[in-house]
């Protein structure tokens, strides 16, 4: 549910503060770590505010609509190595959210040749990838299309100028080099992150005719990564993601320069005698990150700040997942001590 910024996120009054019956969390960014933080720490009672640039959850599990139906530009597979987040999966499959990806997956190129190839232990949505990270939200309240632009003790900035203030933590899940500028007033963790590095995946939409009868397409290539056959708008629409040297050869390239060039690519390693149509780009800056700071979380107890994500724990959707519940577990267990 989208929630406006209203007079419930002002500071707490006197009596509240005295009676500390709520604990408050401000949560910056509603991909699966901020969503997962904000959820758990909803359920145990605290009152939680998840704040978004976007127009809805997801972060790079967010959907894109269609006209019969949608697709998703970002992260195509989810898997797990471990409890607790296998337990996580095994749960959204027997909800029906989930199906472990099977089918023809096809790895090589036309030129060279094909040959099949398995995917283990990894799952593909059945529903729209952003109704997961919805459903980790629980109670918390979700705030959409508004943009931090600082974080301060127990205070989050607006752009606009507004301060929201009074929490009991301030939690930034968004990527560390989008962080970086809100933490002009919060040194200490400001220079724990300069070493944080990520690379960046051009992903497209596109529609072909002909190639591999497949599913999921691994291509041996420089230029493109994975393409990932997309069933909820008719035949022959496919998520075409890039490899990391593409997207950084391409990272300031129009749409129209980045896509002809995959689209070309895409021809060359199907074998295609037919134009290649591409209906969407997006270009992941952060998609993946090459360092990251280690733990599950980076805090600043003084001012009761923390950051959680990938670019804390390292890469993959199961560690920004378990990033979110860890430090909501260490705040719920340490109370008022708020352990971050």
């Amino acid at each position: 549910m989208v929630v406006e910024p209203t007079s419930r996120q002002q500071p707490r009054s006197k009596a509240a503060k005295a009676s500390k019956t709520t604990l408050r969390a401000g949560i910056v960014g509603a991909g699966i770590a901020g969503a997962h933080c904000a959820g758990t720490l909803a359920a145990a009672g605290w009152d939680v505010d998840v704040f978004d640039k976007a127009r809805g959850a997801g972060g790079r599990l967010s959907t894109r609509r269609l006209e019969q139906g949608w697709a998703t530009l970002g992260t195509p597979f989810i898997s797990a190595k471990r409890d607790p987040f296998r337990s996580q999966l095994r749960e959204w499959v027997r909800q029906g959210w989930l199906a472990p990806v099977r089918g023809d997956i096809w790895q090589g190129r036309a030129t060279v040749s094909w040959a099949q190839a398995q995917m283990q232990n990894h799952y593909k949505p059945t529903i729209e990838p952003s109704q997961l990270v919805r459903q980790l939200l629980g109670n918390a309240r979700l705030h959409t299309l508004t943009r931090v632009a600082a974080l301060q003790p127990r205070t989050l900035i607006l752009e606009n100028g507004q301060a929201l203030g009074d929490y009991d933590c301030i939690i930034c899940s968004v990527p560390i080099p989008q962080a970086i500028p809100m933490l002009d007033a919060l040194s200490l963790l400001r220079e724990r992150l300069g070493d944080v590095r990520y690379r960046p995946i051009w992903s497209f939409l596109m529609r072909w005719e002909g190639g591999p009868a497949a599913d999921v397409i691994k291509f041996d290539d420089h230029l493109l990564n994975l393409a990932v056959r997309q069933t909820s708008d008719g035949p022959g629409l496919w998520a075409v993601h890039s490899s990391h040297e593409f997207a950084e050869t391409y990272l300031e390239a129009s749409f129209e320069k980045a896509s002809t060039r995959a689209a070309s690519a895409l021809m060359d390693l199907l074998g295609l005698p037919w134009p290649v149509e591409v209906e969407a780009a997006h270009l992941w800056r952060h998609a993946r990150p090459e360092t990251s700071v280690g733990g599950f979380w980076l805090g600043d107890r003084e001012n009761h700040v923390a950051l959680i994500g990938d670019g804390i724990a390292g890469v993959g959707v199961e560690r920004a997942w378990e990033s979110g519940l860890r430090l909501a577990q260490a705040l719920i267990q340490s109370k008022e001590e708020l352990a971050v």
